[in-house]
């Protein structure tokens, strides 16, 4: 039996914090999402898999979306009329999967929950619980039902495992108990960075965010190909986003005037296309004239002419040899005043205080393991104000 295993979609997503730097790549990234899913199904119908499995969080927020549900239930159609079946399960994202409130999602489409936790196809046994409500703090392998007999066994589960930098402990569960629970396969959620644990006969797959939304997500992009067989099941990742966010560096210390800077970059941009996929660039720039504001103006206009290459964000700083005596003494002092508990603790406090007052997708960026990255990003700030010239 093969399986196409995605988790994570994500569909109407806001992507407000990328939006409120770059309009045209928020735009960019919602479609990227909707393609991303439509590929999905193309790849499902193209090689034929028995089943695709969705492992929760199809959905991004709980709003009554119903245009983003009628996508999901129109694409999942096609692939049923193929004679591909979808297995799913809700994550704490997906209010709008719902049978109750929103009717059933359609003949081949198996949303499995406490009600209807398992479905037979051929001879698998598929497994899964929905979460109803939008934190769960305990496990749920207790809950799950026990290895069919003379079939294979296969779970799906939205959870956090063990936990994981940057993700709340949604449904924890530790590693070696989901191992050791009967199943041969387990198809994971939550987690956006895609992995493979194996333990003898046993798998799990966590596919990662098959569109990223963010540059925190660039290690998603992929689905996960499984094939069950004789022995222990076998995996591919699929590279399957329409979009990927990657680096790049440019020094322009040594251009003499705007129409280097304007060269210099464009070169950079046609270096980042990619065949087949778009491309959002966090830029990273050495200069001892440009603000990161100045170059972001600059990026915009050199990438009207540039096909498939988005700016997600610009990082300047000066050349290491162009400072100071007194710059360099007021730099060494700021970097010494940023490892200082007190400050820490007061830069800290403003970043819980912003978190709450910010939409959960952009309060995200001002995590608190992001706040050294905050905070040499502003210093480098101060040293390109202490250079910056007029020779844009």
């Amino acid at each position: 039996m093969r399986l196409l295993v995605s988790a994570d979609t994500h569909l109407g997503s806001p992507i407000r914090s990328v939006a409120l730097r770059n309009p045209d790549l928020g735009d960019r990234l919602k479609q990227a999402s909707r393609d991303t899913f439509a590929k999905i199904i193309d790849l499902a119908i193209d090689e034929q898999v028995d089943a695709l499995m969705l492992a929760g969080d199809i959905f991004d927020n709980h709003y009554p979306d119903l245009k983003s549900r009628a996508f999901l239930v129109t694409q999942l159609s096609r692939a049923a009329d193929a004679g591909v079946p979808t297995v799913l399960i809700r994550g704490n994202h997906d209010a709008l999967l719902d049978h109750r409130a929103h009717g059933a999602l359609g003949e081949g489409i198996h949303l499995l929950h406490k009600g209807a936790p398992t479905v037979v196809i051929g001879d698998t046994a598929f497994h899964g619980l929905s979460f109803d409500a939008a934190h769960v703090a305990k496990s749920f392998l207790p809950d799950y039902p026990q290895r069919v007999p003379d079939k294979r066994n296969v779970g799906l589960m939205h959870t956090s495992l063990d936990g994981a930098a940057g993700h709340d402990p949604y449904a924890p569960c530790a590693e070696r108990d989901l191992m050791a629970h009967g199943y041969d396969l387990w198809c994971l959620g939550h987690i956006h960075a895609p992995f493979e644990r194996a333990d003898g006969p046993v798998l799990a797959v966590m596919p990662g965010i098959p569109q990223p939304r963010h540059f925190g997500e660039r290690r998603g992009g992929s689905v996960t190909m499984v094939t069950l067989g004789e022995g222990a099941p076998e995996y591919e990742r699929r590279a399957i986003g329409q979009l990927g966010f990657g680096e790049a560096s440019v020094d322009l210390s040594d251009c003499a005037d705007q129409q280097q800077v304007l060269r210099s970059l464009r070169a950079v941009f046609l270096e980042a296309q990619e065949a087949g996929r778009d491309t959002a660039l966090r830029l990273h720039v050495t200069t001892e004239h440009h603000t990161a504001e100045l170059i972001t103006e600059l990026a915009a206009e050199v990438l009207e002419g540039v096909e498939g290459v988005f700016l997600d964000k610009v990082k300047s700083s000066p050349p290491p040899d162009q400072q100071s005596a007194e710059s360099d003494d007021l730099l060494r002092l700021m970097r010494e005043e940023l490892h200082e508990a007190g400050f820490r603790q007061a830069a800290l406090d403003e970043l819980e205080a912003l978190r709450l007052a910010l939409p959960a997708d952009i309060a995200g960026a001002l995590a608190e393991e992001e706040l050294d990255a905050l905070l040499e990003e502003a210093v480098a700030e101060v040293a390109l104000t202490l250079h910056a010239g007029d020779t844009a």
